[in-house]
């Protein structure tokens, strides 16, 4: 489980470093569906599947945050760049 979690925090950088809000809404759906299915399929009870969606949510979202952060520290160094070329 370590490695799934793993797995969805890059995956949830990634998307954020990338993507904006309309993007991570669909993934995050699946990955509610993905979650409830393999619970069930793993014969959890409610609140053992419950607990996992809700986990697996969390890191992805986690993931997506920091991603949104360094994407906009890169957009405000950009930035910068671009005003200290446009002084001379």
């Amino acid at each position: 489980m370590g490695y799934a979690a793993i797995t969805l925090a890059i995956m949830g950088f990634l998307v954020g470093l990338r993507f904006r809000l309309k993007v991570l809404l669909p993934v995050l759906v699946l990955l509610l569906v993905g979650s409830a299915i393999f619970a069930v399929l793993q014969g959890w009870s409610f609140f053992n599947a419950l607990l996992a969606i809700v986990a697996a949510q969390t890191i992805l979202q986690a993931g997506y945050f920091l991603g949104i952060l360094v994407r906009s520290k890169i957009a405000q160094k950009r930035q910068q760049s671009y005003c200290f070329w446009q002084s001379e």
